[in-house]
């Protein structure tokens, strides 16, 4: 019962990162080619961005890093967080430069957007760690 109820969490969260993440969707308008060259919605420069939005990107993955160890326990260290965490949101920059470039989807991808949900997965295991109870040690007499 338990694993039912967090995997329709995770996909009730995935969702929600799809829907905040994704849209709205601006198509190309008929004036596209006056607008701002594809790669100009690029950001490469780590640092520079608005407190608001990194700490936004980090409250987005905090459950991340709850949520994926309690259905894949293989996923509970910090690097394993960290990998997963960067490839997920590598993931959701990769769509939204396919969007852009496709239909318009009108939306930066930023190396901040990588750092700061990497940082919110980590504090969600962080968060699950001081949530759980630490195993109780076996002991061989």
């Amino acid at each position: 019962m338990r694993r039912t109820v967090t995997t329709l969490l995770l996909a009730a969260y995935a969702v929600a990162v799809v829907f905040v993440t994704m849209f709205p969707l601006n198509p190309h308008s008929d004036d596209y080619p006056d607008d701002l060259p594809w790669w100009a919605n690029i950001h490469y420069t780590p640092g520079y961005v608005d407190a608001p939005s990194f700490a936004a990107n980090i409250v987005m993955f905090l459950p991340f890093g709850v949520l994926v160890p309690l259905l894949w326990p293989a996923a509970d260290g910090w690097r394993r967080m960290l990998v997963r965490g960067l490839l997920a949101s590598a993931g959701i920059e990769a769509v939204q430069l396919v969007l852009d470039l496709t239909i318009g989807g009108k939306r930066t991808i930023d190396v901040n957007d990588l750092l700061s949900n990497a940082v919110g997965a980590l504090l969600g295991l962080a968060l699950l760690r001081l949530a759980r109870p630490a195993p109780t040690p076996v002991r061989a007499d």
